[in-house]
């Protein structure tokens, strides 16, 4: 069974999506922020290119219905609010997520997900390779198991982290992935 061939709307959409998740990784890289700008447009883009493309007919990246797009949104957010909650990303991070979610949907806003999970893994240990980050990691675990020998978390985050992660990068590493490879579920 061969591919559909794609239209030139969901070119567009793949194209704005790209150009969204470029512009947000490149601002975390540079700042360790991904400014609001990028999220609203992100979001305002998905919406429209969806609903260009239910008005004509024509398929969108984000699902058949005119809620796909806001189930995908809803998804992105749901998947990474417990990294939020846990202080393992930001709020940018997450509302990077939900407008991922808002261009692709549900399904495939899940798969990008698990590959951004495997990035940002990947990204880590890229970043450990910095000594200065491999020897503020190791204090940290050291104060954490002195504090907390039975392996409690802390009431309280680590006073001092060992490195901001850049999680755009891996956000727009995990939905390339999920655009390329196949489903992991």
């Amino acid at each position: 069974m061969s591919s559909p061939v794609p239209t030139p709307l969901l070119l567009v959409s793949l194209a704005a999506l790209a150009l969204v998740l470029g512009g947000a990784a490149r601002s975390d890289l540079r700042t360790r922020r991904v400014g609001n700008r990028w999220l609203a447009m992100g979001a305002a883009l998905a919406l429209g290119l969806h609903a260009a493309a239910t008005a004509a007919g024509l398929p969108s990246l984000a699902g058949a219905r005119w809620w796909s797009p806001l189930a995908g949104a809803l998804t992105g957010l749901a998947l990474m609010l417990p990294m939020y909650l846990l202080r393992a990303t930001g709020g940018a991070d997450v509302k990077l997520v939900a407008v991922v979610g808002a261009f692709l949907g549900a399904s495939a806003v899940t798969t990008a997900f698990i590959y951004t999970l495997l990035a940002g893994g990947l990204l880590s240990l890229f970043m450990l390779r910095d000594a200065s980050v491999l020897t503020r990691v190791m204090a940290n675990l050291r104060a954490h198991l002195a504090e907390h020998p039975r392996g409690t978390p802390p009431p309280t985050p680590l006073a001092r982290t060992a490195a901001r992660l850049p999680y755009a990068v891996a956000i727009a590493m995990g939905t390339a992935a999920a655009l390329v490879a196949p489903p992991l579920i």
